[in-house]
């Protein structure tokens, strides 16, 4: 590294560092004011505490980290968590999320030993959250880079190895920025990207060439849950209607959906639509959207409880009010609609609609599912529309045949069973990292 380089990094590092310190202050102030007492549990959590039965937990052997952002990220790694436990027994297995409702549903994990939230990355509270655990490893998943963390896990010798690794191409617009924080982060995290692009931009972005791999992505791989018991009272209140489920929808997008809906069911009468709100927090102003389009609204939670569960005749919305089912209720439907794309939010997880075989909609905004709308789109298991105002004529085109709706689903799944076998390439590269790892100075890294 330059001189110049050197200054510019060490520069972008104490900003970096300033600015998360002023960001837990204003965490800890804000749960000061009247109502934020909701908060402190999630802001203990982030500020690097941990309840004296997890940190009981934490001291109880050597340990390996997982951190994964979103609720879907945590279950695609699911099939990964379950074999580094098998290879490496008498670890303790930590998972981390980011969110309150992450954390609850890592909490239900059979892989997971110890469940916590990830520590804000202000150096005081990441030294704090470490103390515990004797780690060998600390896994993160996709774009999840965290310069403090990464900084005190190098410190310390501990191995940090990115999984089924993504890199946006607006992320990649920003390297020339990014990379003086980046770079001396990434220097020596070994990275297991999905594709020969991610490969490409991570590389932008500081890592070193010699620790690229490309390994695949995890979702492809992500194990098959059992259904809740409730959703066969939803195929119960179906019956003989068919359903378009529209998942991880963002604002913007539930709107455009319901005037769709209004357009189609006029053309097919048997249809209900599911609207599946990405943020739990949103499921009132999309009960209001429902109310404001002039449609019935059924809740789920409220179907499924039902002694006899029954949709009233004619158009109905139903608001997926719960977290979980969403995965095999696409399986209920005979299309499904993957949200985050007719808005500039990225996109969602296409591969669960297309694992339980439906065909899929997205709209131009994908960047974030890799590559797997392209070939989903290639193989003829996905239609992408250009636009909102190609939204209902599109589904219009795809509801009237339900031959090619068959085949959408047929290729989905075909398409998600070929892309299968990332857990074990990941799986090879870890292993091999962390055997490396164990004769290495602390500071220095391994070559995998």
């Amino acid at each position: 590294m330059s001189e110049r380089a050197g200054i510019g990094a060490r520069v972008a590092a104490i900003a970096y560092r300033n600015v998360m310190r002023v960001a837990g202050g204003v965490a800890v102030a804000g749960a000061l004011l009247p109502g934020g007492g909701r908060r402190w549990p999630t802001l203990a959590g982030r500020l690097g505490a941990l309840p004296a039965a997890d940190q009981a937990t934490a001291r109880g052997g050597p340990a390996l980290w997982l951190h994964a952002a979103s609720v879907g990220e945590l279950f695609a790694a699911r099939g990964l968590l379950g074999r580094l436990r098998e290879r490496f027994p008498g670890r303790v297995s930590v998972v981390s999320t980011l969110t309150a409702t992450g954390l609850a549903r890592a909490r239900e994990l059979p892989e997971a030993h110890l469940a916590m939230l990830l520590p804000l990355d202000s150096p005081g509270i990441v030294r704090r959250r470490l103390e515990p655990f004797r780690l060998e490893a600390f896994l993160f998943t996709e774009t999840e880079i965290w310069p403090t963390l990464l900084d005190a896990l190098a410190d310390r010798g501990v191995p940090a190895i990115m999984v089924s690794g993504r890199v946006s191409e607006r992320t990649a617009a920003r390297a020339r920025w990014l990379r003086p924080l980046y770079a001396p982060a990434l220097a020596g995290v070994t990275c297991c990207m999905q594709t020969d692009d991610d490969a490409r931009r991570i590389v932008a972005l500081g890592a070193d060439p010699r620790r690229v791999h490309v390994a695949g992505s995890l979702k492809f791989d992500a194990p098959a849950a059992s259904p809740p018991a409730e959703v066969s009272r939803v195929a119960e209140a179906l019956g003989a209607r068919r359903m378009l489920v529209a998942g991880s929808t963002h604002e913007g997008e539930d709107e455009a959906l319901l005037a769709a809906y209004v357009q189609l069911v006029a053309e097919y009468p048997d249809l209900v639509l599911l609207l599946a709100p990405r943020h739990p927090e949103r499921r009132a102003a999309v009960a209001g959207a429902v109310d404001t389009a002039g449609l019935p609204l059924v809740r789920y939670t409220t179907l499924v409880a039902g002694a006899a569960p029954a949709l009233p005749a004619g158009p109905v919305v139903v608001l997926l009010d719960a977290i979980g089912p969403l995965a095999h209720l696409y399986g209920l439907g005979v299309l499904a609609f993957v949200g985050g794309s007719l808005v500039p939010a990225g996109g969602h997880n296409v591969l669960e609609p297309a694992r339980a075989g439906r065909g899929v909609v997205v709209g131009p905004h994908t960047e974030n599912a890799g590559d797997a709308v392209p070939r989903l789109v290639a193989g003829g298991g996905a239609v992408q529309v250009p636009s909102t105002q190609a939204l209902a004529p599109a589904l219009a085109r795809l509801l009237g045949d339900s031959e090619r709706l068959t085949d959408m689903g047929r290729r989905a799944r075909a398409l998600v069973e070929r892309g299968g076998g990332a857990v074990e390439r990941h799986l090879k590269i870890i292993a091999t990292r962390l055997s490396a790892s164990r004769f290495a100075l602390p500071g220095e890294s391994a070559s995998a």
